[in-house]
C-alpha cells in the first residue's frame, strides 16, 4: 500500500501542479523542451508581451521546474527538473488513450 503524504507534502504537490495549470507554462515547458531560450525567443515563440512571459516564468522557476541564468543582458531559462517534461508526456499520452478510445465508440 502506498504511504500516505504528510499535509505540507500536499501542499507542496498542489503548488506545483497549479504552476502547471496555466497554458501558457504549458507552452513555454513546450518550448523549454528541444533547450534553453532566452526571454526574447520565449517571448517571440508564444505570443505575448514580455512582462506576461516574465511573470510565468517567474511562476515555473518558484515551483522548481525552470533554472534562470543571467547572461549579459539576457536572462537564459532552462528546465531544471525533467520530472516535468514526464507530468506533460504522461498527461499527453493519457488524453491521447481517451481521445482513441472516444472515437472507437463512435465507429459503427
Amino acid at each position: 500500500m502506498a504511504k500516505k503524504q504528510a499535509r505540507e507534502a500536499l501542499e507542496q504537490i498542489a503548488a506545483r501542479f497549479r504552476a502547471l495549470s496555466e497554458p501558457t507554462r504549458l507552452a513555454i515547458v513546450q518550448e523549454l523542451k528541444s533547450g534553453e531560450r532566452t526571454v526574447g525567443e520565449l517571448v517571440e515563440a508564444v505570443g505575448l508581451s514580455q512582462a506576461n512571459v516574465s511573470k510565468q516564468l517567474s511562476v515555473l522557476r518558484d515551483a522548481g521546474f525552470l533554472r534562470r541564468e543571467q547572461r549579459g543582458t539576457s536572462a537564459v531559462y532552462s528546465i531544471s527538473d525533467p520530472l516535468v517534461m514526464e507530468l506533460c508526456k504522461l498527461m499527453c499520452d493519457g488524453m491521447t488513450k481517451r481521445a482513441r478510445e472516444a472515437a472507437q465508440s463512435f465507429v459503427i
